[in-house]
């Protein structure tokens, strides 16, 4: 077995509340693996092209590459070009702003936006 009948449960859950992002995303596609489980694919769109895949380990794991996605979508959207560690206070607020509804469905990750985004002293 892959996941045990928890780990698969958790990963479900997580899944389906990201669904939407993870339906939109042209970034990547989260796909099922009878071999492996789910596998994280890094895709493009423009132009088409297949980069890396990585295997999704927990529900934890699939919680924070979303969380990261929706980050850097915002960096996308501001045209910045760094990394969430340099995000601004705007990008900072934003960014937080568009993780509040899925971290209200999954308060037992919300220690995850903390590491992904620290606080700014």
């Amino acid at each position: 077995m892959i996941y045990t009948k928890t780990e698969k449960k958790e990963l479900d859950k997580v899944r389906g509340v990201f669904a939407e992002h993870l339906r939109q995303c042209p970034d990547f596609e989260l796909l099922w693996s009878d071999k492996v489980g789910y596998v994280w694919l890094a895709i493009g769109l423009e132009p088409l092209y297949v980069d890396t895949g990585r295997r999704i380990e927990s529900a934890e794991d699939l919680c924070r590459e979303c969380l990261e996605s929706i980050g850097m979508d915002v960096l996308y959207i501001t045209d910045n070009d760094h990394g969430l560690e340099n995000a601004d206070p705007l990008e900072r607020a934003e960014i937080r702003r568009r993780w509040k509804p899925f971290m209200d469905q999954l308060p037992q990750f919300s220690y995850l936006c903390g590491e992904i985004l620290p606080q700014k002293d």
